[in-house]
């Protein structure tokens, strides 16, 4: 069974975020790569200073996620999230904006809440995705294990046009637990008893491929340049588009498949 990432491997995540972010703040004339790492900063800043900061670094909720997700649910954590939004979206805004020498407060919560509403209407997979999936199907079982909060990865597999080609999909929120701990792992392969082995794809070394590592899977780096390299972690193989995957698997000679 091939095991799949979701963010950054199927579906387009943080490139989507930064032409959000370059959409509307294009009437500004501002550098958009200057003001993009400002933003990162700031929000970054703001998000690890909320109360939910330790259970969202724990099911894998992201400082850009919540500058535009939903996140319902009944844990508390999600409930005190939900609660602390609005004003985390504002300090983001408003940090980098003012750096940049725009103090209107008017203008902050202007452009986060149609930040907020055009980001949340685009789950773009990989243009090449669903051909590969589709390939793979044939001879694959296919999962997916995503961290994040569980209504909003949920949207994103609804949304992003591949859901029909998976047999499971494991969101960590719904467990309070995240890659890269071998537990949500195990949660995958309870699902699917009668699989001969698995494979972890994915794009992240320190949740993906860490966390195969941790469950004592294979696993494949699916490298897109971004990725910080100085996590002391090695994967099986690595790819640099969807499109490699089929010929990349044919260098696992072991029985699962």
């Amino acid at each position: 069974m091939l095991i799949f990432d979701l963010d950054d491997t199927l579906i387009l995540q943080d490139r989507m975020t930064v032409e959000t972010v370059r959409y509307c703040t294009a009437f500004l004339g501002l550098e958009a790569d200057i003001f993009w790492t400002t933003f990162q900063r700031t929000s970054r800043e703001a998000f690890e200073a909320l109360p939910s900061a330790d259970f969202c670094r724990m099911v894998g909720i992201s400082a850009q996620e919540g500058l535009w997700g939903e996140f319902g649910g009944a844990h508390p954590a999600l409930s005190q999230l939900r609660r602390d939004l609005p004003s985390y979206r504002l300090t983001a805004w408003s940090l980098a904006l003012e750096e940049h020498g725009f103090t209107d407060p008017d203008l902050a919560r202007s452009i986060s809440a149609d930040f907020a509403s055009l980001r949340g209407r685009r789950y773009y997979a990989f243009p090449e995705a669903r051909s590969v999936l589709t390939k793979l199907k044939a001879d694959f079982d296919l999962a997916i294990l995503t961290n994040g909060a569980p209504e909003l990865q949920w949207s994103k597999v609804h949304g992003c046009g591949l859901e029909d080609l998976f047999d499971s999909v494991t969101v960590s929120g719904d467990y309070g637990i995240g890659k890269p701990r071998k537990e949500i792992f195990e949660v995958v392969m309870a699902k699917h008893p009668q699989a001969k082995g698995f494979l972890m794809i994915g794009n992240s070394l320190n949740s993906d491929i860490r966390g195969a590592r941790n469950a004592g899977i294979p696993c494949i780096w699916y490298e897109q340049g971004d990725e910080p390299t100085n996590v002391p972690v090695k994967a099986d193989a690595v790819i640099r588009s969807l499109a490699d995957l089929p010929r990349a698997l044919e260098n696992f000679h072991f029985s699962p498949f």
